[in-house]
This record gives C-alpha cells, sequence and structure tokens, in this order.
C-alpha cells in the first residue's frame, strides 16, 4: 500500500485552498512547502525587492537555502504547474475566458548587471526606451476589456551568449516564441477572438503566414513607415508606399468619427478609416489596413496608429477592429503589479530554468490573487470592448492596480484581492532583513 503524503504546516486558509490544486505536481513536502512559502512571499506587500533572501526574511517558517533549492534545483516542472493554472482558471464558472476576448503577445524586459545570469545581454529593454544590459521575455495574455490573465512565458535568448549565435539550434527570435505560445494558448483550450501584437509581431512575414495558415484572425501593428513593393505606372504621381503616406492623401470626410472611454471615465475622440495600400492592404484583399488618430487633419506620429488585419468586413468594421486592437493596452495591468509589487524582475539566481521558474510563480500569485476575489467584488473597469487608454498609449495610474505599499497591514495583490486573506500572515511576518528564517 502506498505511505499517504504528508501533510503541510498550515499557512493562510486561502493559500493552502488553492495550492491544493498543484500540490501532486510536487513529489515532496519541502517542495509543497516552498510554493506556499514563495507565493506567500510574493504577494506580502512590497518594502524591499522580492529576492530569495528577503522573501525568506518575511514568510514565517521559510527558508533562504529551502527557497533557493526549490527554485534551482527541486525536480519540479514549471510548464505542468502553468498548465494547471490556465486549468483551474478556465474551469472558473465566472472569470473563465470566452470567445470574445483576445490573446495579446508582448515582450518586456529588465536591467540587470552583470554578466553571470545566463539570459542578460545587452539589448533593447523597451521600458527603459535603448539598449541596455538585461533580460528580456516575451509573453502571452488573454484580456476581454474587463478581465486580464497571462498565459505563458518564454525567455529571449540572446544570440551573443549563444556558442553559434543566430545559427545555434536554441536561438529563437521573438516572432518564433510568440508563435510557441499561441500554440501552446490553443494547446491549453484558451479561446480567444484574435491576436493582438505590436510591430514587432506585426511586420514578421512567418508569423503572419503562420496565423493566415492557422485560420487565426489577427490584428497586429504596423509601423508608419511599413513599405511595400508596387509597380509605378506613372512616376510623375507615385503612388502612397507607406501607411503614413496612405492616410495622409485620404479625404477628411472618409473618416469615422468615435467617442470612446478613456482610462479615467472621460469621453476620448479617435478617427478611424480604412485604407487601401499597394497589392496586399485594403477592405477586399487578403489583409485590410486600418488606421487610427487623435487628428486625421495632422496625423502626429505619436497619436496615430496603423493595423494589419485579416478580419472580414463581415466580422468588424474598421471602429470594430480599433476597439479590438485597444485590448492590447491590457497588459499594462498586469506588468503594473507584476513588476511593481510582486517582483517579476526581482529573481536572485542565474540558470535559465530558475528564472522562468520565478516567472511562472509570479503568474501564479497574480493568478491566485484573481480567483481568491470573489465575483461581486470585480469592480467594472469598462464596458467590454471600449476600455482602458488609446492603442499604443500607456495606461495611466490606475485605482484597481496595488500600488507601492507602506509598511503595515496592506497586501501587495492586484485586482482586488480580499485584505483579510493574508492577514494572519502580516502580522505575523518579520520585518525584512537580511536574515535566513523568519
Amino acid at each position: 500500500m502506498a505511505t499517504s503524503r504528508k501533510p503541510t504546516a498550515p499557512t493562510a486558509e486561502a493559500i493552502d485552498r488553492f495550492c491544493g490544486h498543484f500540490d501532486d505536481l510536487f513529489a515532496r513536502l519541502a517542495e509543497r512547502t516552498a510554493v506556499r512559502h514563495y507565493l506567500i512571499g510574493l504577494l506580502l506587500p512590497r518594502e524591499r525587492n522580492k529576492t530569495l533572501t528577503e522573501l525568506a526574511a518575511l514568510v514565517p517558517g521559510a527558508d533562504r537555502q529551502r527557497l533557493h533549492h526549490f527554485l534551482h534545483d527541486a525536480p519540479w516542472d514549471s510548464a505542468a504547474l502553468n498548465a494547471r493554472r490556465l486549468a483551474l482558471w478556465r474551469a472558473h464558472p465566472v472569470l473563465g475566458p470566452h470567445t470574445n476576448g483576445v490573446l495579446i503577445i508582448d515582450e518586456t524586459g529588465d536591467r540587470k548587471r552583470g554578466q553571470g545570469i545566463v539570459l542578460a545581454a545587452q539589448q533593447y529593454i523597451g521600458k527603459l526606451g535603448h539598449t541596455a544590459n538585461g533580460v528580456v521575455s516575451v509573453t502571452s495574455h488573454w484580456a476581454d476589456g474587463t478581465l486580464h490573465v497571462p498565459l505563458g512565458v518564454r525567455p529571449y535568448r540572446p544570440a551573443a551568449r549563444l556558442a553559434k549565435g543566430k545559427a545555434d539550434p536554441g536561438f529563437a527570435t521573438k516572432p518564433e516564441l510568440a508563435w510557441e505560445l499561441i500554440e501552446e494558448a490553443r494547446a491549453a483550450g484558451v479561446p480567444f477572438r484574435a491576436v493582438v501584437a505590436d510591430c514587432v509581431y506585426g511586420e514578421n512575414p512567418k508569423l503572419e503566414g503562420r496565423l493566415r495558415a492557422a485560420r487565426i484572425r489577427y490584428v497586429l501593428a504596423l509601423r508608419p513607415r511599413h513599405g511595400t513593393w508596387q509597380v509605378v505606372d506613372d512616376p510623375a504621381h507615385p503612388p502612397a508606399f507607406t501607411p503614413a503616406e496612405a492616410a495622409a492623401r485620404l479625404p477628411l470626410e472618409h473618416w469615422q468619427r468615435l467617442v470612446l472611454t478613456g482610462s479615467h471615465g472621460r469621453p476620448l475622440v479617435r478617427y478611424v478609416a480604412e485604407l487601401e495600400l499597394g497589392p496586399c492592404y485594403g477592405p477586399t484583399r487578403g489583409t485590410r489596413l486600418i488606421a487610427a488618430t487623435a487628428d486625421p487633419a495632422a496625423l502626429k506620429p505619436e497619436s496615430t496608429w496603423f493595423m494589419a488585419a485579416n478580419l472580414t468586413l463581415a466580422e468588424a468594421d474598421a471602429a470594430e477592429v480599433y476597439r479590438v486592437y485597444r485590448l492590447r493596452d491590457w497588459i499594462e495591468h498586469y506588468y503594473k503589479p507584476a513588476k511593481h509589487e510582486l517582483g517579476w524582475a526581482d529573481f536572485q539566481v542565474r540558470s535559465e530554468e530558475a528564472i522562468v521558474r520565478h516567472w511562472q510563480l509570479v503568474m501564479l500569485a497574480f493568478t491566485f490573487s484573481l480567483l481568491a476575489t470573489a465575483p461581486a467584488e470585480q469592480g467594472e473597469e469598462a464596458p467590454p470592448g471600449d476600455s482602458g487608454t488609446a492603442a499604443g498609449e500607456k495606461s495611466a495610474t490606475a485605482d484597481h492596480l496595488a500600488v507601492h505599499t507602506a509598511a503595515g497591514s496592506q497586501l501587495a495583490v492586484p485586482m482586488g484581492a480580499p485584505a483579510g486573506v493574508l492577514a494572519p500572515l502580516v502580522d505575523r511576518s518579520a520585518p525584512a532583513g537580511t536574515g535566513g528564517a523568519a
């Protein structure tokens, strides 16, 4: 007869109940205990960085060496943990996914010092706006305008850190990683209306071809100067070669005025139009080209956006395509708490596997805070399809996301998790320090 598993020491009721869904993925008692301690440490108030040392100091009963072993060496599968997390979310009767949501692909990077971290190299860091030594990942998300859930993550391996550079079998471009995440979401049974992404992915022919071959709808951003090949019949009157040129030539009466709702609940006026460009883009061609702007007369680059979409006219008019693309800005509803509160970039490990495990545990903490909230407590952010900021704009400070917390009984949990969930542990936790166990 098989020996029954030893029970873990009780922590917080909600944490123990949530982690119980994943216990069979961890063969040892130490691992089942560590996942609870790590999750609690990520959710406790951010007074300092969420490094292993600080987590061990904050969480009652935790030990730094055991947490390091759990993250770096313990035999558990982060992919299996993520699959179980998504299955738990999909099964939720109220917060589960539906076909009106979108699958968002994005990348994020954070500065890191030194060369000890295998994923760190000189590369473009989006939030900095320039090249720096850092770690970059490609992530996937599901959003419908009222709810956001992270789906998956892939580490980007810089060619400079690989033995054969871009010819190395371990190298994959960001669009290739994006396709892996799209396939992963489909395999997990996550429904979505369309894939939404910025121009890094929108201007990649291979990714667009894969989406077309798989009959997946998409709305992908294009740069204003994205060029097209055309035959010039009349050199004195050449056609438009870029989306910006096509939009500039469009008569003002062809722009449709929209009044949307901004992130602060105020009216947001935008103008959208269907463009034709070369042999590829147009409402009756394989790919539609949609433009959106705050001022069709000026077409300022900072307030004008271009989108390629394979949604048909019957499925969505130009205004609806723009509304679908605007859902991309819901990634900010994840990055804000994940980076500011849950310690996405605070990992204190060097190996790729350990870093990915940390990211998966951050996504687990985010999902806990979502599912631990009663449906009645989910505030209405904005109506579906008309929420957040304008496409390409950054979200302003949002009241429904946790901000930097001070010492006390507050919790660093996004999406409005009940404050009483971890209150006993907040009261019991030791002050942040540099020691081992609290």
